[in-house]
This record gives C-alpha cells, structure tokens and sequence, in this order.
C-alpha cells in the first residue's frame, strides 16, 4: 500500500536569493526604513534579551533588517 507524503507543518523556507529575506521559521523578515531604526532596534534586543544583532541593507526589498553577526574567525 503506497503511504501519502503529507506537507510540512511549518512553511518551508525560500531558496536562492530571496531566502536571506524571510526569517528560518519561513515568515518575512521585518524591514525598516532607515539604518538608525534597524540599529536601535538590535540595540534593544541587545538590553532586553542579550541578542547581538547587526543591521544589514537587503537586496531583495531595499528595507533594512537586522540580524546575528557573523563570526570572522
């Protein structure tokens, strides 16, 4: 008896490109308008939960996201 493929319960997330604008759970990345509001909000994520984020220009909607360092090792 052939077993059905059932879909993932969580949206899968894009590939190519346009996958460093949506979050790893699949959602779209929230995107500010200018540096100033994309750094202040890593800023409080910094005091609030000790997450270190940078602030990053995208190349897909132009907005400006945050998010994790990247380690230079």
């Amino acid at each position: 008896m052939k077993q059905r493929r059932r879909r993932p319960a969580i949206a899968t997330r894009p590939l190519g490109s346009v996958a460093g604008h949506f979050t790893k759970e699949g959602g779209a990345k929230k995107g500010y308008r200018t540096q100033a509001e994309a750094q202040s909000a890593a800023q409080l994520a910094w005091t609030l939960n000790g997450v270190d984020l940078s602030s990053y220009r995208c190349d897909h909607c132009h907005l400006w996201h945050i998010g994790k360092r990247f380690r230079e090792d």
